[in-house]
């Protein structure tokens, strides 16, 4: 095979058939193609780069929500619990005082029931806690999720104007 039928000796050949002024002219022509093409793929990113934050801003809004309410639910449980932990010591403090082992006898049935309830109030509060607890995991996820598309964003947006100031000197 010859130099003339490789793709090296036909880009030899244009060059020097087309002249400079138009190999200048074509080459700022496929820069500007160049160009253009990257911009276009950096706008459909930046589109979907927004879409992204749109979601993880609504879930945010969802999610905080979420963690209000289950605060507000934490806060009777909370009173309740502190209600029969006040109950619980002034039984064990009136138990301590009483001599009669009868008598010992209902006011520590009296503890133990308050104990139960003390416990039941525990339970609900772990687990109003635990929801909370994945919540705030879930929000501070999203929140490195954001973070990091507004970098990449920030990344587009530069290279645009990289882009617009490359094709403003062609």
């Amino acid at each position: 095979m010859t130099e003339a039928n490789t793709d090296e000796g036909r880009e030899i050949a244009r060059l020097a058939m087309e002249g400079e002024e138009r190999t200048q002219k074509r080459e700022r022509e496929t820069k500007i193609k160049s160009i253009k093409t990257e911009r276009d793929q950096i706008s459909e990113r930046l589109r979907l780069v927004l879409v992204d934050k749109e979601k993880l801003e609504l879930a945010w809004v969802e999610l905080d929500n979420a963690r209000k309410l289950i605060r507000k639910n934490l806060e009777p449980i909370l009173a309740e619990e502190k209600s029969f932990e006040t109950e619980e010591s002034a039984l064990e403090d009136e138990e301590a005082k009483i001599g009669l082992a009868k008598d010992k006898q209902v006011v520590e049935k009296k503890r133990w029931l308050a104990q139960d309830k003390r416990r039941d109030a525990e339970q609900k509060k772990w687990q109003e806690e635990d929801k909370l607890t994945k919540l705030d995991q879930t929000i501070e996820a999203n929140t490195a999720n954001y973070r990091s598309l507004l970098d990449e964003e920030e990344k587009l947006e530069t290279r645009l104007t990289e882009l617009g100031a490359e094709e403003a000197a062609l």
